[in-house]
């Protein structure tokens, strides 16, 4: 690897410590930008003038297994000075995947309930297995940040545990299960996320631990990682005032303002390297978050990153089309003028090449057989969404469902009976149909007599509601209360309506809260309450063929599943749900389910 750093300009070593996405684009000869499927001449011209050595895909890049496959082969092509580029993409599982087919797996929160880290072993090995035979060698994942905040609006059921201990074995076997599957893990987001109740998406989030509250909580799962070799980490945009005393003027409101953990020495470089030992590359979060580019702007940013101990700077600009190429030309000018004033030391840049080089060589890119594009797809095709890999995560799924009561109602029975369904939207809809059909298929059930009900944007239930409450003999209700849990919003009041009005007309409800699990007390009058920690929804084409390589939410047809009494539930609760008020905001003096709550259900 030093033969390859020494032959590197300045510049090619900058466009090492560069990821941008190309979510979108617009060609010159278009009068719009579209989602970027095929790789344009224009980008392939973008790379090679400036020397770009990673690239992150979005949603946006996804249409199928065999375009997916093709784009990264064509982005591994674009490069001329012989070094592969590092592709990434978010594919936590649960709530934030990319991939348009595959696996979505359950996510962090259901994968712990089970009590088994051997699950976020195999989650992360499914997951690794599929985005490597893509052409995908870096997940932005695990999530590792310790949920111990309720009213946290990002993180919630991306976190393992409100426990240190849980999230550090669930996420270290995750990070071993990608890296196994040949692809880099990145615990994230340094030095814990969990504890905020700001988004760094749309504003600054701070932390007051002390160092000593730090080190013995928020930073335990990534030092977890780091012994056991996870390749990567990604920094959060987040203040820690009691620990960096550091601070620059906010762009924002004109008043000093702490710095970053990104932008921070302290911790990029004292903490992370020296304390911890971490050796790998250091990613930042999104650049072009508001708790950076509100408050401190690209070119200082990317110099203070830096010279912190970032090794690569993740979407520091937007590139749209050929118009963008100056302003990150620009940008590139700002970091170059930087080392050859001396603003930035050239060991600094050197340090971070050379990180970024060991584990492109680890990951094999140097050495990767040489294939045509042909086998790639051939191979791909069979690999994502593949039987084995849908069986693995229809079982991870149900056996993270948790059960927290069940008085008598649990499972229920449906043969001869009339079964009424509300969802809140018709993909949750979908979410039923699909583990029915696969239950017929596996001939578990005889068919199921049911009703659905749509509640989405309604506040209160109607006639309609009322009548098929009163005509059914199972009432399941799906909840996904979002972060924004005032008992005003439709998502928690037409629900909480209908289990009073069946409630005052003698019949049974089954809860399934398929989102945030705080939710569970609004509704712990219900007889049967049952979470599955993610409201990723099921296409309409899933439901019908349940062949489908197209990805769906797992968690909700694995609670359904359990709810009929056709899989085990084996989950347990790696959080506390305190009281909730009817504002949203939690008494978390208050505990109505602690920690370990649960039952098993056969």
């Amino acid at each position: 690897m030093e033969k390859i750093l020494a032959k590197l300009s300045l510049r090619e070593k900058i466009g090492q410590m560069l990821m941008f996405d190309f979510r979108k684009w617009q060609n010159s000869d278009e009068d719009k930008q579209s989602n970027y499927y095929v790789m344009s001449e224009e980008v392939r011209a973008m790379i090679r003038k400036h020397k770009l050595g990673n690239v992150i895909l979005f949603a946006e890049n996804f249409e199928n297994v065999e375009q997916i496959t093709r784009l990264n082969a064509e982005f591994q092509a674009s490069v001329e000075n012989g070094i592969p580029m590092l592709i990434g993409v978010d594919q936590e599982g649960g709530r934030v995947v990319r991939m348009s087919h595959g696996c979505s797996l359950p996510g962090n929160m259901a994968l712990a309930a089970a009590g088994n880290a051997e699950n976020a072993y195999t989650a992360g090995l499914i997951t690794g297995k599929e985005l490597a035979a893509v052409g995908i060698n870096v997940d932005f994942a695990p999530s590792v940040d310790i949920n111990n905040n309720p009213n946290n609006p990002v993180i919630n059921v991306r976190s393992f545990s409100s426990d240190q201990y849980v999230t550090a074995r669930c996420g270290t076997a995750m990070a071993k299960g990608l890296q196994a599957a040949g692809v880099a893990a990145t615990a994230k987001h340094f030095p814990g996320h969990g504890n905020t109740n700001v988004d760094s998406h749309t504003g600054l989030p701070a932390i007051y631990s002390t160092y000593e509250e730090l080190m013995g909580f928020e930073v335990v799962p990534f030092a977890d990682a780091i012994k056991n070799g996870c390749m990567m980490i990604m920094s959060g945009h987040i203040q820690f005032p009691n620990i960096e005393k550091a601070s620059v003027v906010s762009k924002q409101d004109k008043k000093e303002m702490t710095l970053p953990a990104t932008l921070s020495k302290v911790f990029l470089t004292d903490i992370l390297r020296k304390e911890l030992g971490f050796e790998g590359v250091l990613i930042t979060d999104s650049m072009q978050m508001q708790a950076i580019s509100s408050h401190v702007g690209s070119e200082l940013a990317n110099i203070l990153a830096i010279n912190a101990g970032v090794d690569i700077l993740l979407m520091c600009t937007a590139l749209r089309s050929v118009k963008d190429d100056a302003k990150l030309g620009a940008l590139i000018d700002n970091i170059v003028n930087a080392v050859e004033d001396g603003r930035i030391p050239m060991s600094r840049i050197d340090e971070s090449v050379m990180r970024i080089l060991k584990v492109k060589k680890a990951l094999g890119l140097f050495d990767a057989p040489v294939t045509s594009t042909e086998e790639k797809v051939a191979a791909a095709l069979k690999e994502v969404g593949c039987e084995a890999n849908r069986a693995a995560e229809r079982l991870l799924a149900t056996e993270g469902v948790t059960v927290l009561n069940n008085n008598g109602v649990l499972p229920i029975s449906t043969e001869g009976k009339r079964t009424a369904y509300f969802a809140a939207y018709a993909n949750k809809v979908n979410a039923f149909e699909l583990a029915l059909n696969r239950l017929y298929a596996d001939n578990k059930i005889a068919t199921v007599d049911y009703t659905p009900y749509i509640y989405s944007n309604k506040t209160a239930i109607d006639d309609a509601a009322k009548a098929l409450v009163d005509s059914a003999d199972n009432i399941i209700v799906q909840v996904e209360t979002e972060t924004n849990m005032a008992h005003s919003n439709w998502y928690v009041s037409f629900p909480r309506a209908l289990c009073d009005y069946a409630k005052s007309v003698g019949k049974k409800v089954v809860v399934i809260s398929s989102f945030m699990p705080y939710d569970a007390g609004v509704y712990r009058d219900a007889d049967g309450l049952v979470l599955c920690y993610c409201a990723k929804g099921v296409p309409g084409a899933v439901a019908k063929d349940i062949n489908s390589t197209l990805a769906y939410g797992a968690n909700i047809p694995a609670a359904v599943e359990v709810v009929l009494g056709k899989a085990a539930a084996r989950g347990r609760l790696t959080i506390d749900i305190p009281e909730m008020f009817a504002d949203g905001k939690f008494d978390t003096s208050k505990i109505v389910y602690p920690m370990g709550s649960g039952m098993d259900l056969n």
